[in-house]
């Protein structure tokens, strides 16, 4: 059987308090968001100049570019142990 990876909380047993997200992480969903929308840019809107899907690209790739750093940037155990201590605190 595997380590447990989490810490937690002596006050409140079912908190992690080892889960943080990667301080990296908005950087990086800026840079790829940035990223993307002047790739679109070069690619598609020079050509088409179609203003309604260059918006309809830049609200779809905003989360996009969230999944793709937190890919790179963070892991499931972190991500679980984040989902886990949100669940906690509503309750």
């Amino acid at each position: 059987m595997e380590k447990n990876p989490y810490t937690f909380s002596p006050a409140n047993p079912r908190l992690v308090t080892n889960a943080d997200r990667s301080p990296k992480l908005a950087p990086a969903t800026t840079l790829f968001y940035f990223g993307s929308l002047y790739w679109y840019h070069r690619m598609f809107f020079r050509i088409n100049n179609n203003v309604v899907q260059f918006g309809a690209f830049a609200v779809a790739a905003l989360p996009a570019s969230y999944v793709y750093a937190s890919t790179f940037f963070s892991s499931a155990i972190v991500e679980a142990g984040i989902k886990n201590n949100e669940r906690e605190r509503t309750h």
